[in-house]
C-alpha cells in the first residue's frame, strides 16, 4: 500500500539548513555592529550639543535672560590631554556685558563628552557662546566634535544675528 505524501510544511533537514544559513549571515554581519555603536555615539553627542544650544536659546528668549555654554576646559593650557572633555551649560548672572562664564553664574548642567570623542576647536570668544534675550548670540562661530577613532568631524555653526544653530558633517 502506497502512502500519499503530504507536501504541506517543511522537513527537519530544510529547517536545519535554514538555521545554519541564517547563522552564517549573522556571523558575517556581527563585526559590522562593533563599528556602528561608536559612530552612533559620535552623532548622538553632536546632536545633544546642538539640542543644548537650541534649548538655552529658547530659555534666553522665554525668561528674558542670558544663557550660555562654556568650553574652556577643552582648551586651557595645563589641562590634562587624557581627561575627557566636557562643557558647562549656565545662566549668565554675573557681569552680563562681558558675555563670559564667571564663577557666580548659575550652572544648569555639566555634560561629559564620551572618551572616544573630543572638542578640538571652538571659535567663540573666551570659548563661550551666550544667547541673549532677543535670541541672538554673542558671536558668530563654530565648535567641532571629533570622533577620534575614525578622525571624523561634526561642525556646529552659530550665526550671531539670529542665534541659528546648524549641525554639519563635512
Amino acid at each position: 500500500m502506497k502512502r500519499k505524501r503530504d507536501s504541506k510544511g517543511f522537513t527537519l533537514i530544510e529547517l536545519i539548513i535554514s538555521v545554519v544559513v541564517l547563522g552564517l549571515i549573522v556571523a558575517m554581519a556581527a563585526p559590522q555592529f562593533d563599528s556602528i555603536v561608536p559612530r552612533l555615539k559620535f552623532k548622538s553627542a553632536s546632536r545633544d550639543l546642538v539640542s543644548d544650544m537650541r534649548l538655552i536659546r529658547s530659555l534666553a528668549i522665554a525668561q528674558r535672560a542670558q544663557y550660555g555654554i562654556n568650553f574652556t576646559n577643552c582648551f586651557v593650557e595645563g589641562f590634562e590631554e587624557d581627561s575627557p572633555d566636557y562643557y558647562i551649560v549656565f545662566k549668565d548672572n554675573i557681569n552680563l556685558p562681558a558675555l563670559t562664564f564667571d564663577g557666580g553664574d548659575s550652572v544648569i548642567k555639566t555634560v561629559n563628552i564620551d572618551p572616544n570623542l573630543s572638542i578640538p576647536s571652538c571659535s567663540f570668544t573666551s570659548y563661550t557662546i551666550i544667547f541673549k534675550p532677543d535670541g541672538s548670540a554673542s558671536s558668530t562661530g563654530n565648535v567641532s566634535v571629533k570622533f577620534n577613532q575614525r578622525n571624523e568631524l561634526a561642525n556646529i555653526n552659530v550665526l550671531a544675528s539670529t542665534g541659528r544653530v546648524k549641525l554639519t558633517y563635512p
